[in-house]
């Protein structure tokens, strides 16, 4: 029917990957594969203790990490027609995995969107939510190599790229109506220091944006997020000869804080947002070699 691969890492957390790991041995799958290339003693002991449960494969630690190269390994280690990738600090319902291997008859690749509390599991999806991701999805493997597996050209944020890409070539991914628990809520953005983090992170991940765009897999209108913060910089540069024009904060303002539906999430996520636009000459620099 299908298998199940879980990456684990150098910088996994032993305490969120005995969660996971727990999720995975009960889900509806045919085999549960752990691929290994932490090096860690402490997560070796822990893997071994499964061993009657999982097929564990231990691997070097990755010069460089290459997130497309990470998922074309994952591939490698399938045999079935349907693999469900699920990374070690996420807990899927085993309810949802049925449900995402139905889908994939009809969609090739099915993911469940994050919650960040056992509460937010059971809210529905908001409307117009669509943020693909690769830690607790489904995959029809066969599709999956006839469009060549993952291009590692995109060392992150392959999960997009896998979505545009199926997209261009006519398949429909889809989403689940349900969701999985992520146990690290960085991405969540809840406090000062996780906006600082995803901040630093978003220094690259322009580079990547321009790419799709580049290779023809998604129209402009993809850079819409760019258009609104990047209006942040206009305004500020151009308020400079022209003080009155400072004045259009406030619809900008007021647009971003309706978005993120109150102050706070606005302004925690401002920082990413301005990051994000502020690396752009870098990553047209990327995009011309």
């Amino acid at each position: 029917m299908a298998q199940l691969v879980m990456p684990v890492g150098p910088n996994d957390k032993l305490e969120w990957l005995k969660v996971s790991l727990s999720s995975a041995v009960s889900q509806p799958v045919d085999e549960v594969i752990i691929y290994d290339n932490s090096e860690r003693e402490d997560i070796h002991r822990f893997l071994s203790s499964y061993k009657d449960k999982i097929t564990y494969i231990r691997d070097r630690r990755m010069k460089k990490v290459n997130m497309a190269r990470l998922r074309n390994k994952m591939l490698d280690l399938t045999k079935d027609k349907f693999v469900i990738m699920m990374d070690s600090d996420v807990v899927i319902r085993p309810d949802h995995t049925r449900e995402m291997i139905a889908k994939l008859s009809e969609h090739p690749y099915v993911w469940l969107h994050y919650a960040y509390s056992e509460s937010e599991m059971d809210t529905p999806l908001s409307k117009g939510e669509n943020n693909p991701n690769l830690g607790c999805a489904a995959l029809n493997v066969e599709v999956i190599r006839s469009v060549g597996g993952f291009d590692e050209k995109y060392e992150r944020d392959e999960d997009v790229w896998l979505y545009a890409k199926l997209r261009k070539m006519g398949y429909s991914p889809s989403t689940l109506n349900g969701k999985c628990l992520h146990l690290n809520d960085l991405h969540a953005r809840k406090t000062f220091r996780s906006s600082l983090i995803e901040a630093k992170r978003n220094l690259w991940r322009s580079k990547y944006d321009l790419r799709l765009v580049r290779d023809g897999l998604v129209d402009i209108t993809f850079l819409t997020g760019y258009v609104y913060f990047g209006s942040y910089y206009v305004l500020g540069i151009a308020s400079i000869f022209l003080p009155i024009i400072s004045i259009l904060y406030v619809p900008v303002i007021a647009t971003g804080m309706y978005y993120y539906r109150g102050p706070k999430r606005y302004l925690l996520n401002l920082l990413p947002g301005l990051s994000l636009v502020l690396s752009v000459p870098y990553a047209i620099l990327e995009n011309l070699k």
